[in-house]
């Protein structure tokens, strides 16, 4: 008897240690195999249009990825921009226009994804008593634009719709923040912001301004950033893009739950998100139209003298698809 509870115990025993041995041995392989988790940071631009990266830290949708994500808020795709090519940040979030007109310096940097698209954030805004009521009715007025950006661009676009050219207006330069002021202070009669001024400006402004329609005359992209790749940050776009497309599942299956994510990161109202949000296509892609987006605004920047460059460059150059074609290879549509 005293022998078979022996046994039994010695056997007991070496199971137990079977049991640890095994344990310590898949958590150590795990440690070895684990992916590893490089830290980043990324010049996030306050907009809804970032939205898929509110979503993304806010479900942890690159928890389960190679990084750890860290976001720095700046005001505009302009200065998010001006952050990754002076080293502060890993990536950013640009509009194509601020990639466009940056590409005919022939800066060191390239797009790898666009995470979403609006054929109405930019507006024209203008004075009521002002009796503007056509694009036509700008020639000889004031309007205010952020210069080398989407709102200069479309405003061209617009002016160009009715054989007009920029230099058929008093053109102000402003930071975005700062558009609205200028018109408050009469130092403008128009002018083009991105949102969320243009909700802004409805509520403070209400009954004294005319927001034009001109939903689907020109569309705007926003897009991650980095200077040019090597393996490594292509690596770390990679994993930056898996977090994306897991939030931007999110928001398609979850609407309501990623408004209230937007509304609660940027201080926003439930009334502005239901105005800009039908006007929103969260997706991500690297196809021939923000090629063509970038060379046309490019041409026109080019065309018009707004620079002091006289060459629009390769398109190409700017636009690194490998870590897209790792994530989502059916969403990539330009040459290779």
């Amino acid at each position: 008897m005293i022998i078979l509870i022996n046994k039994n115990l010695i056997l007991s025993l070496i199971m137990l240690i079977v049991f640890i041995s095994a344990v310590w041995l898949y958590s150590n392989f795990e440690s070895h195999w684990q992916q590893p988790k490089y830290p980043l940071m990324i010049a996030v631009s306050k907009t809804p249009l970032s939205t898929p990266f509110y979503v993304a830290k806010a479900i942890g949708a690159f928890d389960e990825t190679c990084v750890s994500v860290k976001f720095d808020e700046v005001v505009g795709g302009q200065r998010a921009f001006a952050k990754v090519m002076n080293g502060d940040v890993d990536f950013g979030t640009s509009s194509d226009s601020v990639i466009a007109f940056q590409s005919l310096a022939n800066k060191a940097f390239v797009t790898h994804a666009m995470f979403v698209q609006s054929d109405n954030d930019v507006k024209l805004i203008t004075r009521t008593s002002a009796k503007i009521n056509s694009t036509m009715d700008l020639k000889g007025k004031r309007v205010g634009v952020t210069q080398g950006t989407a709102s200069e661009y479309f405003l061209s676009t617009l002016l160009a719709l009715e054989g007009l050219t920029i230099e058929d207006v008093e053109l102000h330069h402003y930071k975005p923040e700062q558009l609205m002021n200028g018109f408050i202070n009469n130092d403008i009669d128009a002018f083009v912001p991105w949102e969320p001024f243009g909700f802004q400006s409805d509520q403070l402004l209400n009954g004294q301004i005319k927001i034009h329609n001109t939903k689907s005359l020109n569309s705007l992209s926003f897009n991650l950033i980095s200077v040019t790749a090597d393996n490594l940050l292509v690596e770390k776009a990679k994993c930056v893009i898996q977090g994306l497309s897991i939030a931007i599942d999110y928001i398609a299956s979850h609407p309501s739950e990623s408004k209230q994510i937007v509304m609660n990161e940027l201080k926003l109202s439930a009334k502005f998100i239901d105005w800009v949000w039908s006007d929103y296509i969260f997706k991500l892609g690297l196809n021939q139209s923000l090629m063509l987006s970038v060379e046309s605004q490019a041409i026109w920047a080019v065309a018009t003298q707004m620079t002091q460059f006289n060459e629009v460059p390769n398109i190409e150059h700017f636009i690194d698809s490998r870590a897209m074609l790792q994530v989502m290879p059916n969403a990539v549509n330009i040459p290779q």
